[in-house]
């Protein structure tokens, strides 16, 4: 399987890109939750953000992995801000009560900046 994710480090943040529209299969699943529990648990990532803008479906099981995610980086300290995504998916996010669970911004500057990194304007 490809990589379906891009990561970039801006400091001691990083963000991860998703870069499939769904995100429903279960066996891409088990393997984008592996690489993101990698980032955390063998990087020490404590400042993580998930940029959702090619989302555009997504299955509960995926919400799941994003609970263990938040799950493996609270001890630390550690926070996930997401990213770009749709109404749709945050509607999702609100029905499960799990909006009160993460942050979420519209674009990347603006979830850099609540990590105190601020992009030069080009």
């Amino acid at each position: 399987m490809e990589n379906e994710l891009i990561i970039t480090p801006y400091k001691d943040v990083t963000v991860v890109s998703f870069q499939n529209v769904s995100v429903l299969d279960s066996v891409n699943i088990e393997a984008l939750g592996r690489s993101l529990m990698e980032l955390v648990e063998r990087q020490n990532i404590r400042k993580l953000i998930l940029e959702f803008t090619a989302v555009r479906f997504m299955s509960s099981q995926a919400l799941g992995v994003l609970l263990q995610l938040k799950k493996a980086i609270d001890p630390g300290h550690g926070k996930i801000i997401i990213v770009g995504i749709r109404p749709e998916l945050h509607k999702v996010f609100k029905i499960t009560n799990l909006h009160k669970m993460f942050t979420f911004h519209d674009d990347l500057d603006k979830a850099l900046q609540e990590f105190n990194i601020f992009m030069p304007r080009g």
